[in-house]
């Protein structure tokens, strides 16, 4: 039997449905789920071993919203706001809430986690930012960080 497609194909097979009204009430769901296991959890964002960190780093991955490169100097290595055992049960992954700055010199503050170790508090990092958190973030040199973000962070 030969049968033949007709119409919008995107719109037969579903496409954008990520964008849709339904995906926004799943993330909606997903959202209001996570918090309500942090918050029974713990009892609250703040102080719960690490908790309140791999919550806000979780849900910062997954609400859309626009990743953005940001500046800052590696952050004193007993400067860190929380820490909490790694996967392995070994060792421990330490949080960090620092300032960084984008290339226009837009300053916020970001979470970054120093998974295994501390932080070495040399140098500056490039970090890819979503929400408030840092998804990926390396070490570099100076001469690699903007001028307008090195003035915001002076």
């Amino acid at each position: 039997m030969d049968r033949t497609v007709t119409g919008n194909m995107a719109s037969a097979c579903g496409a954008g449905a990520a964008n849709g009204p339904r995906a926004a009430r799943h993330r909606a769901r997903l959202l209001a789920c996570a918090l309500a296991c942090a918050l029974a959890t713990c009892g609250g964002l703040a102080g719960c071993g690490g908790m309140g960190a791999v919550v806000r780093s979780g849900l910062d991955r997954i609400v859309p919203g626009p990743e953005l490169t940001m500046y800052a100097r590696s952050p004193d290595p007993d400067s860190f706001t929380d820490s909490y055992g790694d996967a392995t049960g070994t060792g421990c992954n330490f949080v960090y809430l620092i300032r960084a700055s984008d290339s226009s010199g837009n300053v916020r503050e970001l979470q970054i986690i120093c998974f295994g170790e501390q932080a070495d508090g040399e140098g500056w990092l490039r970090i890819d930012a979503k929400g408030g958190t840092g998804v990926r973030y390396r070490g570099i040199e100076e001469g690699d960080v903007p001028e307008p973000a090195r003035r915001a962070l002076a």
